[in-house]
């Protein structure tokens, strides 16, 4: 709810800001920027902290745990035809955390994890306008993810350090929509949505003096969370002829 409220008030903060002769003539000929032959270049950041203490979470007790993940992500890519783009992102994405926790027993453990993810996604990109300049445009996103996710866990009880080493293999088939508002001539600010669609995902576990595990994971859900958005900025290019 929230981030629906950040939105509209941006949305609205937008459309006040449009209402002067000169934004008018400067939003005149949106459209071009959207059409074949054109470019765009951008993409997203997030970064999430946490900081935990005192906290019994059933089978442990947390004396002190903190971390951090972060995320980022580039597009690029090209209007093959009018409001259409076919396009490439890259992605990457870090986790650290480290904590002081005790068992059920009583015992004292330090657990700490790091962890990196890298994926690239191919994209099919359609704009639709929903106003007479283009301004604002209805994102319909096609794309198919295919990501590596690599960590190490290191738990250290009683002196005896237990390591788990872990890779997962994911592809993803699906749509991404949202919400396109140009806020320059051919700069746009961009609200999309999760991924929902045909996930496949493969992952293999090594554990200190444990079997390897393996673990095979299929799905199909185009449910969408209207609570996780992602906003990014993006600049479009316009070969005049």
């Amino acid at each position: 709810m929230i981030n629906k409220l950040i939105l509209c008030f941006l949305l609205l903060l937008i459309g006040l800001n449009s209402s002067s002769q000169t934004d008018l003539e400067e939003f005149s000929n949106m459209s071009n920027y959207i059409k074949k032959g054109s470019w765009l270049a951008g993409g997203t950041v997030s970064l999430k902290f946490n900081n935990t203490q005192d906290k019994d979470q059933l089978i442990r007790y947390v004396d002190e745990n903190e971390g951090y993940d972060f995320l980022i992500r580039a597009d690029g890519a090209y209007a093959f035809a009018d409001y259409n783009f076919a396009g490439l992102a890259l992605q990457y994405g870090q986790e650290d955390r480290s904590g002081v926790f005790e068992n059920s027993d009583g015992e004292l453990f330090t657990e700490d994890f790091f962890g990196t993810r890298y994926s690239i996604t191919p994209f099919l990109k359609n704009l639709t306008p929903i106003d007479r300049k283009s301004r604002f445009n209805i994102i319909t996103q096609i794309e198919f993810m295919n990501q590596i996710d690599q960590g190490i866990k290191q738990t250290v009880l009683n002196e005896e350090i237990t390591r788990t080493r872990t890779v997962k293999y994911t592809g993803l088939l699906g749509i991404r929509p949202g919400i396109s508002v140009f806020v320059l001539r051919n700069v746009a600010f961009e609200t999309t949505l999760n991924v929902a669609g045909i996930q496949y995902s493969y992952e293999k576990m090594e554990t200190t003096n444990l079997p390897d595990a393996i673990t095979e994971t299929g799905s199909i859900d185009f449910r969408i969370d209207i609570l996780q958005l992602n906003i990014g900025i993006f600049v479009y290019l316009w070969p005049k002829n």
